[in-house]
């Protein structure tokens, strides 16, 4: 409506006192105000519903996309929050359009074997881990990947592995329209900003990097779980079933004879 306020606004000036758009350009005027009184309170409603430790997802400034993210601190006058964006660990300071409200992973990408990102009470943020089983209370015993750790969680303390945005990272750093050089700046906000993009770009370079490795260990899974699966029925098949067990108190004919693979408690 803005872009059509002004597109009338050009036109009444090269006709004055046209009526027709005359009222036109009043009328859009008055769309144009109650659009932002209803977003304005909108914002307002949204950051009084938001209370510090919540989760939440949030816009990260330097890609413009959403990830998840706890509220660490708000200033209800400048209607901006100080957040952790959980999974990757930066933080970041938000407005309230920026803010939306926490999702969880679905039931139907959290199951046994499969990699979730899960909760780390500790600090609160969302590592790799493995769905080992689900009890009969509805919770999901996860293993974190790397550590000698195992948890029971709901599931609202589980992130799906993949993340919507992970196939939408940009080619390059998105640097945001206010850190975007003019004319009119100064040499001291001319090297101000030229550190800022700087960093933005680095801590770019770094995310995508390390994306790129996460890459090719989720292949090279995928890759060697393939492999097994196609030797253990090559190995089935050739096995006979009159084959005698493998151990010496195995016997032919007797139920129960053979090996047994003890499980992991």
């Amino acid at each position: 409506h803005k872009s059509q306020l002004e597109q009338v606004g050009q036109l009444l000036r090269a006709k004055p006192g046209d009526p027709t758009l005359m009222k036109l350009y009043d009328d859009l005027k008055k769309v144009v105000e109650l659009t932002e009184d209803l977003k304005k309170t909108q914002e307002e409603k949204k950051a009084s519903e938001v209370n510090v430790g919540d989760r939440c997802e949030a816009v990260w400034s330097e890609d413009g996309k959403w990830y998840t993210a706890r509220i660490d601190a708000k200033d209800p006058e400048s209607k901006h929050f100080n957040v952790t964006f959980l999974v990757y660990g930066n933080a970041g300071k938000v407005a309230a359009e920026n803010i939306r409200p926490y999702r969880h992973a679905k039931k139907s990408q959290v199951r046994v074997g499969m990699e979730v990102r899960a909760c780390y009470e500790t600090d609160g943020r969302f590592y790799p881990a493995t769905v080992e089983t689900i009890t009969t209370g509805g919770l999901y015993r996860v293993a974190f990947r790397g550590y000698n750790y195992k948890v029971e969680l709901p599931l609202s303390d589980i992130l799906p592995i993949k993340q919507a945005n992970d196939d939408a990272m940009p080619e390059k750093a998105v640097i945001p329209e206010h850190l975007k050089i003019k004319s009119t700046d100064n040499e001291k906000q001319k090297d101000l900003k030229k550190k800022k993009i700087k960093a933005i770009k680095s801590k770019f370079r770094k995310r995508k990097a390390e994306m790129e490795t996460e890459r090719k260990k989720n292949n090279w899974k995928q890759f060697q779980n393939g492999g097994k699966k196609k030797l253990k029925a090559l190995k089935k098949k050739r096995k006979s079933i009159f084959a005698s067990p493998d151990s010496v108190d195995g016997r032919v004919g007797v139920v129960g004879s053979g090996k047994c693979k003890q499980l992991e408690g």
